[in-house]
């Protein structure tokens, strides 16, 4: 018997469902796989367990289906250097799309293949190709495959053209099926038309560029006619522009937008024809690439000129100035079953490198990607504080992501991390070197799973830890309520997730684990007496 090559795991009887194809695949292929079935959440020694011994039972590649598990690929990766592929699994009412995102957003150092969603039968023939590239027996099985895929073509070829032959000759130029006649008939009086109401007055006219469908066939248009999107250019003097005044349409009156209010609809004006190919290149050259605003209607070239001028200068060093005109939306859920549009949205707004304001188990936080510099320098300034200190602690989805994150996780702490997260206990852990120096540039990073559905959930879909400050101003504590975020922050964020006022209780406890035995800085939620009954003599 020939011994497994390879590893099919999946987390749920839906995910099954979904891989049978891809079983099948490996099985008609002669294949050997073993399989398994583990989820992260529930039982991730098992995930573990299955990932870590997978070299040594023989596995050369490994497939994941993931649906509500949308981790386990990534999971599977932190635990083996062999090809992980993922197959994303429409099991939730994001059909599919929330597994695909989960895959291909894995944080740097989990690599992870990914297929179609509920492609199964693809990701067998992928890691069909991967065995291929050391056995030569399975090179012999793809090209049988492939040739049997051929001949399927070849033969709806003959099909088509059977049936269908005057659509399939490829020497038929008139789109008009002609009665008799090998060839068509010079004579157009001789043809007779099937199925075509009224042909065009001329045949040999096709759909081009510029040109429209009308009643009576394809009408071509004059260029001169065509909308073109305006270009930065030169102001033209008062002769051309008299000129071309009769020829230029109207150009609508535009609105913009600051901080979401509409400013006074301004005065219609002509603009001045085209300009020159070589007067656009030498223009594009001299203007740097600024970000695109609302059009107020005005000529190109002034439009152009008031926006450059209008956009303030960069300041100096890493500070990014804080906009005060976001247009912050504010989308309320369900505190314990949040819609996943609205997460889908928040998570979006995230990965462009927009700030999210979020419940955090006992208040509000302003949460930012973590792994955009950027954002990370705005979410410090909206705290009014320097970003070359920079300090923060992060939320992150599940344990798994400590991998990437930190030099070493101790045995003992295993334990208190299964017991208290998700929930309130932030770790305090020596980072890697190499990741995060926007967050903090000391060697220590604060960490916690947070237990609040909104942030868990949220956390999951965006795949990658996210940098958190409290709402906390002045002499203000920390928002407890959507209403609290806005007093303080509107028109300075995009988002808030309005899931009503945060439920009372104290803040986490902070336990450093950067030297033993362990200490706790901060006792909060979780009690010293908690933490001692597990890690005993290995805490201060």
């Amino acid at each position: 018997m020939q011994r497994p090559l390879v590893g099919v795991i999946v987390g749920s009887r839906s995910d099954f469902n979904v891989m049978r194809r891809g079983l099948e695949t490996l099985r008609v292929m002669g294949i050997p796989y073993v399989f398994e079935v583990a989820s992260p959440h529930r039982n991730p020694e098992r995930v573990a367990r299955f990932a870590s011994s997978a070299g040594e039972r023989g596995l050369e590649v490994l497939i994941a289906g993931a649906g509500g598990n949308g981790q386990l690929p990534g999971t599977l990766a932190c635990y083996t250097t062999l090809p992980v592929i993922g197959v994303p699994v429409d099991a939730t009412p994001m059909r599919g799309e929330d597994a695909l995102l989960g895959i291909v957003q894995m944080p740097p150092g989990t690599p992870v293949a990914t297929v179609g969603i509920n492609q199964s039968e693809n990701a067998a023939i992928l890691a069909v190709q991967i065995l291929a590239l050391k056995h030569a027996r399975f090179r012999e099985v793809l090209a049988h495959r492939r040739m049997n895929a051929v001949q399927k073509l070849d033969k709806l070829r003959h099909d088509l053209q059977t049936e269908y032959p005057d659509l399939t000759d490829p020497n038929q130029t008139s789109p008009l099926r002609l009665v008799s006649g090998d060839e068509p008939d010079t004579d157009p009086g001789n043809a007779t038309e099937e199925a075509t109401p009224e042909p065009p007055e001329d045949r040999s006219d096709r759909i081009r560029p510029g040109a429209v469908l009308t009643d009576r066939g394809v009408k071509r248009m004059d260029p001169a006619h065509l909308v073109r999107t305006p270009m930065p250019q030169e102001p033209a003097s008062a002769a051309s522009q008299n000129a071309t005044e009769d020829k230029t349409p109207e150009v609508p009156a535009l609105r913009t937008r600051s901080g979401g209010k509409s400013e006074a609809e301004q005065d219609t004006l002509d603009g001045p024809p085209p300009p020159d190919t070589r007067q656009v290149k030498k223009l594009a050259k001299a203007q740097p690439e600024r970000p695109q605003a609302s059009l107020s209607p005005e000529t190109p070239a002034g439009v152009m000129e008031r926006l450059l001028e209008r956009e303030p200068p960069a300041p100096p060093g890493d500070f990014v100035e804080v906009p005060d005109d976001v247009d912050t939306r504010v989308f309320k859920v369900d505190a314990n079953a949040p819609d996943v549009n609205v997460l889908e949205h928040a998570m979006l707004v995230i990965l462009e490198g927009g700030i999210v304001a979020i419940p955090t188990d006992t208040v509000y936080g302003l949460a930012a990607d973590a792994t955009n510099p950027t954002a990370v320098a705005r979410l410090l300034s909206l705290k009014g504080r320097d970003p070359s200190r920079k300090s923060l602690s992060l939320l992150v989805g599940d344990v798994s992501a400590l991998d990437t994150l930190v030099n070493e996780v101790p045995g003992p702490l295993e334990r208190v991390l299964d017991e208290f997260w998700p929930g309130g206990l932030t770790v305090l852990f020596e980072r890697r070197p190499t990741v995060l120096a926007d967050v903090t540039e000391s060697r220590s990073i604060g960490i916690r799973v947070p237990a609040d559905p909104v942030a868990l959930q949220l956390l999951q879909m965006v795949t990658r830890p996210l940098a958190v400050i409290n709402t906390a101003m002045g002499r203000g504590g920390a928002a407890t309520t959507p209403e609290d975020v806005l007093a303080r922050f509107s028109g300075r964020i995009e988002c808030v997730i309005d899931a009503g006022k945060c439920k009372e209780g104290g803040t986490s406890t902070v336990l450093s684990v950067l030297t033993e035995p362990f200490e706790i800085l901060r006792e909060g939620s979780v009690p010293r007496s908690e933490l001692a009954s597990i890690l005993q003599d290995r805490l201060k």
